[in-house]
C-alpha cells in the first residue's frame, strides 16, 4: 500500500483500489459488470469470464484488508443488455457470501438499469469525514478531497523510439483523485495533462509516483 502524499490515512493499492484505513473502507471504480455480455448480445464473440474474475478480485481485496465496507464509485454495471441471468445469479452469490456491505455511488452506466439487487445500497454521493466519493469528476467540489472514476485514466510513457507504454493510473489533480477502472474488460484513455497533475501507477505490485517529465509528453 502506498500512502497518498499529505493524506496518510488514504492508501493506493496495487490492485487499482483505494484503502481508507481509518474507516476500514475499500473504494473501487468502473467495474462495468456485464460489458462482455452486452457485446455477446450484439453477436460479437467476446470471451466469457470477466465477471467472475472481477468479483473474485473484489472478494479477495475485502478479505485481505478485512474491509467493513466496499464503495464502488460508479459504473458497477455496464448496461441493461449485459445483465444476463447468469450475471444476476453470480452477483447474488457474491453479495451473499461477501459479508461486507457494498455501497454503489450511481454512475452514468448504472443509471440505465431499471432494477438493482436489493442487497446493494445506492446513493448519488457518499461522504466520509472529509472525503467525498462521486462518479464523475465534473461533480467534484473544492475544499474537500474528491474520489472519482468515470475517466478510466491511463498514462502514456514513451521509450524515446516512437513507441510508448500505456498504464492505468491514479490521477491526482488538486482536491480530485481519479481512480483507474477496476474492470478487466474496460480499457482506458490518456487524459490531458494539466499543471500540477500527479500520476501513480502499479509496477511489480507496488504503486509508485511517476516523475512529471515522464508522463504524456507531446
Amino acid at each position: 500500500m502506498t500512502p497518498l502524499p499529505d493524506k496518510p490515512a488514504l492508501r493506493l493499492l496495487a490492485e487499482g483500489a483505494v484503502w481508507l484505513e481509518d474507516f476500514h473502507t475499500l473504494v473501487v471504480a468502473d467495474v462495468h459488470l456485464g460489458k462482455a455480455d452486452a457485446f455477446r448480445v450484439r453477436g460479437l464473440p467476446v470471451p466469457e469470464g470477466d465477471n467472475a474474475r472481477d468479483l473474485d478480485r473484489l472478494s479477495a481485496l475485502c478479505e485481505k484488508h478485512a474491509a467493513r465496507q466496499l464503495v464502488v464509485a460508479g459504473d458497477f454495471f455496464h448496461s441493461p443488455s449485459g445483465m444476463s441471468a447468469g450475471l444476476e445469479r453470480m452477483l447474488g452469490d457474491f453479495l451473499t457470501s461477501l459479508q461486507t456491505p457494498v455501497l454503489l455511488v450511481i454512475g452514468n452506466h448504472d443509471a440505465g438499469l431499471v432494477k438493482l439487487p436489493s442487497a446493494l445500497q445506492t446513493c448519488a454521493v457518499h461522504e466520509i469525514s472529509g472525503i467525498r466519493i462521486i462518479h464523475d469528476p465534473a461533480d467534484a467540489v473544492p475544499g474537500i478531497l474528491n474520489l472519482a472514476g468515470h475517466w478510466h485514466p491511463v498514462v502514456r510513457i514513451p521509450d524515446g523510439r516512437r513507441t510508448s507504454l500505456r498504464l492505468p493510473c491514479f490521477l491526482l489533480r488538486g482536491d480530485l483523485l481519479v481512480l483507474p477502472s477496476f474492470g478487466s474488460f474496460t480499457g482506458g484513455a490518456v487524459t490531458d495533462k494539466l499543471p500540477g497533475d500527479r500520476h501513480f501507477v502499479t509496477l511489480r505490485d507496488q504503486v509508485i509516483e511517476l516523475p512529471p517529465d515522464l508522463t504524456n509528453p507531446r
